[in-house]
């Protein structure tokens, strides 16, 4: 996922059940609150947002649970993390239920997005991929696609929901690539022009692709343009293979360019 800066030092149990990830944060909260703002929060909107904070939330628990953050941290917190995780998880599900009751009839099926993607987040994380590059962008396109069902409580339209999350959902994919290929790139005796002509090949079809599709469906040009900055940002990134002790700014400029992204699309599908 993306990586932003490390936060402040806190005693180990209550920083080992806060998630790590902290692009994570802006995979799940960009997509979201650009749904909140172009539409107007909605009672149901946000009992959706509540739950999928709750599920955000529970994931590190989860995740110490099961021993993948080390045997230390296992043995420190592990108790807390039970408690929490159960805590959390009953209460995604209440604030869920609440959500469904306010959707329309017909946008309860879009729920399915995030149920079905966040499922298979449970199983790659059971099976230890959760931090291989598959489990990354599957994992980023289970939070961004809460925001579909949050649009459309807010009453926004399906193809203007599914067009907001496949942007961000782009933008994030190509983030993520992008990091993996910095990472790869500076491993000792690899040789870098490789995974940098992968990165950008990818980046650049997946762009094109985009652009192509939007341009030939009639969208607005802010919502084409919107698919512009992360991955402008990614494929200069792949270009520039930055050493990794400098993640932390790449990290930062995804963000600068997610929220600009959010900016356009907010524009677009007002």
């Amino acid at each position: 996922m993306l990586i932003l800066s490390a936060r402040q030092h806190l005693p180990l149990p209550r920083q080992a059940l806060l998630p790590r990830e902290h692009g994570a944060y802006v995979q799940l909260g960009l997509p979201v609150v650009t749904a909140l703002a172009i539409t107007g929060p909605s009672t149901a909107g946000l009992w959706l947002t509540a739950a999928a904070l709750a599920c955000f939330l529970g994931y590190e628990p989860l995740l110490l649970v099961l021993g993948q953050r080390g045997a230390r941290r296992r043995e420190e917190a592990g108790s807390l993390a039970w408690r929490r995780g159960l805590t959390l998880a009953g209460l995604g599900v209440f604030c869920g239920v609440l959500g469904i009751l306010g959707l329309p009839p017909e946008a309860r099926p879009y729920l399915a997005l995030p149920a079905i993607l966040g499922a298979e987040v449970l199983l790659m994380t059971w099976g230890r991929q959760g931090r291989t590059l598959s489990g990354e962008l599957l994992a980023g396109l289970a939070l961004g696609a809460w925001a579909v069902p949050v649009a459309l409580a807010g009453g926004m339209a399906p193809g203007a929901a599914l067009s907001l999350w496949g942007t961000f959902a782009l933008g994030f994919s190509l983030a993520t690539v992008a990091v993996h290929v910095i990472i790869r790139a500076h491993k000792p005796r690899e040789d870098r022009h490789l995974p940098r002509l992968a990165g950008l090949v990818a980046g650049g079809f997946g762009l094109a692709g985009a652009l192509v599709w939007s341009m030939t469906s009639g969208v607005s040009p802010w919502r084409v343009a919107a698919l512009v900055p992360m991955a402008a940002v990614a494929l200069g990134a792949c270009a520039m293979l930055p050493a990794p002790r400098h993640l932390k700014r790449v990290g930062w400029s995804f963000a600068a360019a997610g929220l600009a992204t959010a900016v356009l699309l907010a524009v677009g599908l007002a």
